[in-house]
């Protein structure tokens, strides 16, 4: 059934309020997504002394299963969200949220029942579907966010929806050893299937209101009718790929760090403490790390739109990276946490938004799908090179752990310069504030890149003084490969 047309005034105060609508019912969408996923770092001491007496696995095969929970979330990854992506330029994101949502609840609950039944197979199986739905839920939100929030508040937005989502992952680590050590692991499994039905919920609430308020406000969705090609992808811009390396670098620097938080916390400064007194000393120490995410990303995501600056902010965040990792074992734990929080804000707050500052808008999908991608090729292989490091390196022993992920924070260091580099070549495309960016984008599907003559006429002379030098390089698309 079609609506009215509205008069262009009230158009836009509906699609005012609507959008807001729709970026707290994505946020609720997430929430119980990443307090489902982060369960197992948080109880990952309390599920190993079940597993090892009812199972009768030794330790090292403990540390070996548990790295695969993480790893089967991203194996299904390194492709999906790049198909899912492509999906999203061609058919919309709206199905695809209310089916991928769908995903992260029977995954949930055939893990939570998995650990009843103590069987790894269960357990590792619902993780992977878990991770069917998971990541890709995010490039499909990313999309329509961008949709409705792109110009002004695109960094603002995606930085809310970040945040009330590590709101989840903050909740997970302070609610989730209490719950354990009173009612048990699984009935901490099933709340986090519970809270899963709920965001599913949210998530089926905006694709509806998407729908209908999208119609009447005007606001379609952006389809691409050209068939996807494998050279569609290669000839994305070398700035987006900077940008993709950096992703892959700085989550790998953080989330799998994380998953083993608990157990180093326990082990190196809460040793010789009662088991449940260390838990919640180290569950309190990494919520510390998505509680400060939480409550800076929208701001710090706002200050973004206002100033740019993306590639200063993403080098900030490598060097605070390996500097956190050099002192981890003489600074507390919870202003180690904090200073994580910190690199999480700032890499997260300048990074996603800053994809769609290099790519048509009908190729985004495509665009976030591949970087999803690579980020879960990392995100895959890094539990089991840590399991490894921590198997063979024996008990209580974190060092070589420490050490490759200070290494991540060097190549991290490494990556973010010649971004930085490669955007001042680029007429510095990724430190413009988003208004100035919202004007390139106004020419229809071209990129900040390849409008830079309508941002110059808007902007004047002092963009004007930062014009591409793309003669002599070799172009595609107008964007310097």
């Amino acid at each position: 059934m079609s609506h009215p047309e509205l008069p262009d005034g009230e158009a836009g105060i509906t699609a005012g309020h609507v959008r807001w609508a729709i970026l707290w019912l994505t946020c609720g969408g997430l929430f119980g997504q990443f307090f489902a996923f982060d369960i197992p770092s948080a109880l990952n001491e309390q599920m190993q002394d079940d597993l090892i007496k009812t199972t009768g696995i030794t330790a090292s095969q403990y540390e070996y299963y548990f790295g695969l929970l993480y790893s089967v979330y991203s194996v299904p990854n390194v492709i999906l969200p790049l198909a899912l992506g492509v999906a999203v330029d061609r058919c919309g994101c709206r199905v695809l949220i209310c089916c991928l949502g769908l995903c992260v609840v029977l995954g949930q609950f055939l893990f939570a029942t998995g650990f009843e039944e103590r069987s790894w197979a269960m357990m590792l199986a619902g993780r992977a579907l878990f991770g069917l739905g998971g990541e890709s839920l995010q490039v499909a939100q990313n999309c329509l966010l961008f949709r409705w929030f792109k110009g002004r508040e695109v960094a603002l937005a995606l930085g809310l929806n970040l945040s009330v989502a590590r709101a989840g992952s903050v909740l997970n680590d302070v609610v989730s050893p209490w719950a354990a050590s009173r009612w048990g692991v699984a009935a901490t499994l099933w709340l986090g299937a519970a809270l899963c039905v709920a965001s599913f919920s949210c998530n089926v609430g905006s694709a509806v209101l998407d729908k209908y308020e999208g119609e009447r406000s005007g606001i379609a969705e952006a389809r691409s009718d050209e068939d996807f090609s494998a050279k569609e992808v290669l000839q994305l811009p070398r700035l987006y790929w900077l940008l993709a390396q950096l992703c892959v670098i700085l989550y790998c620097g953080i989330l799998p760090f994380n998953n083993i938080a608990s157990a180093f916390f326990v082990d190196t400064w809460y040793r010789g403490r009662p088991q449940a007194e260390a838990m919640q000393l180290a569950g309190f120490a990494m919520s510390l790390l998505f509680m400060v995410s939480a409550t800076g990303t929208p701001a710090f995501g706002s200050l973004i739109d206002s100033l740019g600056q993306r590639t200063h902010c993403l080098l900030c965040s490598a060097v605070l990276l390996s500097t956190t990792y050099a002192g981890i074992f003489i600074v507390r734990p919870e202003l180690s946490m904090i200073c994580l929080g910190g690199v999480y804000m700032i890499f997260a707050g300048a990074l996603w938004p800053a994809f769609a500052l290099t790519v048509p808008q009908k190729q985004l999908g495509t665009a976030y799908g591949v970087a999803v991608a690579l980020q879960n090729s990392g995100l895959a292989v890094m539990p089991l090179v840590v399991g490894h490091l921590q198997a063979t390196s024996g008990p209580g022993n974190f060092k070589p752990v420490i050490t490759l992920f200070f290494c991540i924070g060097v190549v991290g260091i490494v990556i973010a310069a010649a971004l930085h580099s490669a955007n001042k070549t680029c007429g510095g495309v990724l430190d413009m504030p988003s208004a100035q960016a919202e004007a390139c984008l106004a020419s229809g599907e071209a990129t900040p890149l390849q409008a830079s003559s309508i941002a110059s006429e808007t902007f004047g002379d002092s963009l004007k003084k930062r014009n591409y030098r793309a003669a002599g390089d070799r172009i595609v698309g107008d964007i310097e490969l």
